[in-house]
């Protein structure tokens, strides 16, 4: 039994490479219509497992004021109530907000020297020490030919004049490439908001993130004159980002099955390069004595053989194309405002499901575009196929 179907094998690769040309179509086909799946499942992937590690390597603790459901700044002063709670250990104020330099669009972060976060790694100068002193991505700094010791000013206020005393990586992260880090106290000014931050950063100890979030609304509900705050932990946050991006997986899914369907098709076409030859030579089996099922084996075999080399390829192409291309025209589905073509490494993690989902769509348009053919010309009289 198992010499017969070595000898299928070795028939459906010799088949493969006598009908070469219509062999190589099929792949390039195939390969086509896998590699935008196989790319976008891996940059989302890798962009969300980049989230994640933000996520992990933030506070426990996101505290702002609530004003008709949105975030808004809290006011310094409620530092050192909070730091009174039993179980936290600090209170960190930031200030997150947007700005123009000419008609680059930054992102303004202004958070204590200390606290920047690990991730972000220098490449030029050091962290901000003095008053006015920033350090920005590697991105901007590019676009705007800034480099260590040059000056620069935001749109939003021109009476203050920043100095670059660092450049970070565009490495850092994926969000890095267009961000200015300052002193909060220097943010604050910018922004007009003086005894202010965007919001409050709150560690605690572990397995007190609970008791400090119902102690906080407590404080607050219980005091009819204190504005209603917005309390997100660690754990919410993460679930928005899977949530989010579990969702654009859906979306760009149900995308990509309508371009499957459409695909299908189209192969059933090129699958029927040189069939008038493919259906004689079934006739000249059948009239040696071969049985139908034989010969449906033989093209299963072929179609496997044939999505076996598929998939790796296009996994091959949507690799080179991440690396080299950086994955134009399809990162910006899952990175927001990065335009055509990111600044900044986009991050890619290929996990083996999509692979495998790959091999066997492959598996499924090949059999859709040659098993019925080859089904009807079996069950045809060998004398009227060979006609």
């Amino acid at each position: 039994m198992l010499r017969r179907h070595l000898n299928f094998l070795i028939v459906a690769s010799e088949n493969l490479f006598r009908y070469k040309g219509r062999t190589v179509v099929v792949i390039l086909c195939l390969v086509a219509i896998l590699f935008p799946f196989i790319t976008a499942i891996a940059l989302s992937e890798g962009v969300k497992s980049q989230s994640l590690i933000s996520v992990e390597n933030g506070a426990d603790i996101y505290l702002t004021y609530d004003q008709y459901g949105r975030n808004a700044a809290v006011p310094l002063s409620a530092i050192k109530e909070i730091q009174g709670i039993d179980g936290v250990l600090r209170v960190v104020p930031r200030v997150i907000g947007r700005a123009f330099i000419s008609s680059y669009l930054a992102v303004v972060v202004g958070i204590p020297s200390k606290e920047i976060p690990s991730s972000i790694l220098l490449e030029k100068g050091d962290i901000f020490k003095d008053s006015n002193d920033v350090i920005i991505g590697a991105g901007l700094a590019k676009a705007l030919n800034l480099e260590v010791g040059h000056s620069f000013i935001l749109d939003i206020n021109k009476a203050k004049i920043l100095k670059v005393s660092g450049i970070f990586s565009s490495q850092s992260s994926i969000w890095s490439a267009d961000l200015i880090f300052m002193s909060f106290d220097d943010a604050a000014e910018i922004f007009r908001k003086d005894g202010m931050a965007s919001d409050l950063l709150i560690y605690v100890r572990p397995g007190y993130v609970a008791s400090i979030a119902e102690v906080l609304n407590l404080l607050h509900e219980g005091d009819e004159k204190r504005p209603l705050i917005r309390i997100q932990t660690k754990d919410l946050v993460r679930q928005y980002f899977t949530k989010g991006f579990t969702m654009k997986q859906g979306i760009f899914t149900a995308l990509y099955t309508v371009a499957f369907a459409l695909a299908i098709p189209a192969l059933l076409v090129v699958s029927g390069f040189g069939m008038g030859e493919r259906r004689r030579e079934i006739g000249i089996i059948k009239a040696i004595g071969w049985q139908t099922s034989e010969i449906i084996e033989v093209v299963f075999i072929e179609n496997i053989l044939i999505s076996l080399t598929a998939a790796p390829l296009a996994l091959i192409v949507s690799f080179v194309w991440i690396k080299l291309f950086n994955g134009f025209l399809i990162a910006q589905f899952f990175i927001a405002e990065i335009g055509i073509l990111a600044k900044f490494p986009v991050p890619a993690r290929y996990m083996p499901v999509p692979i495998f989902l790959g091999f066997a769509f492959a598996l499924i348009l090949t059999m859709v575009g040659s098993i019925y053919s080859t089904w009807r010309s079996a069950v045809t009289p060998p004398a009227v196929t060979m006609k």
